[in-house]
């Protein structure tokens, strides 16, 4: 056998040995409690497959993120939504179209992440959503910016809801450097909702949802980290610090950040491992897409729609296959080729990764080419094709 052919033998075993330890050291809930036997299985499944880059899966979605609304109440400017975007239809997700979900791969589903490009909260029926995972064993997470309005039995029926962790996005510790960012929030509002949930998790004798601000440092706001971490401990919250994403060239570099690391050279798992349920049905590849034009697939909602009426249905179509072949062979269908993973950063550098190895290069002779600010500029630039612009390609 020639000596690269060895060399990427002995490398998918590795990578096959690091992914089924991974899933022996870490097959728990977030919040440390056992997996069933069939969420086990399905992710043993998952991760073997994954790491032999398997296009075709036996294996169910372990991962789910949900948008319960895509509409928001602020204009954060570096947000697709409060920048003024439109990537699909303002709207909810129906109730009963989650619950179809839920019903088809809720017991495999580790955990389920109830926001995307809105504000969940705007959603009415969020509490009876995250009762409905929570029912199945799912550990359930939303992420909100809680500038809007709360009374005590709204805070009574989140936390009653089962939820297990709630987080707050505040990006500065006074009104002024609040606001740079989020656009027509209330700072003092924000505060009195958190100490809201505080008291109903106090009045129901409850230790969950778990209470943490989510700190995103941007050039404007970098030096209020200390008065972070006051406001924090005033509350009785965690602080987590991830750094702000901003449109162009990368910043901060001299400046240590907390839960911020750089990409490391890894396959993307978003195609083997989540699922992604955007407000109106579509499947979207992951987080960072927007446009519904770069949907993988999408549910139906109403009958005659022309959606899927399952996952799976979607879970190993054609946009799904292309997606996890990239990682063998970066090259789009002719049938495809704007399909919104060809491009994406993690792909390119695999791609240049594998050509590396095959060349004789070694890890510690690769240089992975960007940094997070670069993938979040991907999508931020990134428009997709249309049947009456198909040739239109992303700025820069």
């Amino acid at each position: 056998m020639p000596a690269t052919s060895l060399r990427d033998a002995w490398m998918r075993r590795f990578h096959v040995a690091r992914w089924l330890a991974h899933v022996w050291l870490y097959a728990r809930h977030p919040d440390g409690r056992p997996l069933s036997w069939k969420r086990r299985a399905n992710l043993y499944l998952n991760r073997l497959e994954a790491a032999r880059l398997r296009p075709r899966l036996w294996s169910r979605p372990w991962h789910l993120i949900v948008e319960p609304s895509n509409a928001c109440n602020l204009r954060c400017p570096y947000c697709f939504t409060g920048a003024g975007g439109r990537g699909r239809k303002l709207g909810r997700l129906p109730l009963d179209a989650f619950r179809r979900v839920l019903d088809e791969i809720g017991d495999y589903l580790v955990d389920v992440e109830l926001f995307g490009w809105g504000e969940p909260l705007l959603h009415p029926d969020l509490p009876e959503m995250i009762r409905a995972a929570a029912s199945r064993g799912v550990f359930t997470v939303v992420n909100t910016n809680l500038s809007l309005p709360f009374d005590a039995a709204r805070a009574e029926a989140l936390v009653g809801s089962g939820l297990h962790n709630l987080t707050i996005s505040i990006d500065g510790a006074d009104q002024a450097t609040y606001e740079r960012y989020r656009v027509g929030g209330e700072l003092a509002l924000v505060v009195r909702n958190c100490e809201l949930l505080t008291d109903a998790r106090r009045r129901l004798g409850r230790s969950e949802p778990g209470l943490a601000i989510e700190f995103h440092p941007f050039p404007h706001s970098a030096g209020e980290t200390d008065a972070m971490r006051a406001l924090a401990a005033r509350l009785g919250m965690e602080l987590r610090i991830f750094k702000g994403q901003v449109p162009g060239e990368e910043w901060g570099t001299d400046q240590p950040f907390e839960f911020c690391t750089d990409p490391k050279l890894l396959p993307c798992t978003h195609p083997w491992s989540t699922l992604v349920l955007a407000s109106d049905g579509g499947l979207a590849p992951c987080r960072g897409t927007f446009y519904r034009q770069d949907d993988m697939g999408r549910l139906t909602m109403t009958a005659g729609d022309g959606g899927a009426a399952s996952v799976a249905a979607v879970w190993n179509g054609d946009r799904y296959l292309t997606a996890r072949r990239l990682f063998t062979k970066r090259e789009a269908p002719a049938t495809d080729p704007d399909h919104p993973c060809v491009e994406c950063p993690n792909t390119v550098a695999w791609d240049r990764w594998r050509r590396h190895s095959e060349a004789g290069g070694s890890a510690e002779t690769f240089a992975l080419g960007y940094g997070t600010n670069d993938a979040w500029n991907y999508f931020w630039r990134r428009v997709p094709a249309t049947p009456a612009r198909p040739h239109l390609r992303s700025p820069g």
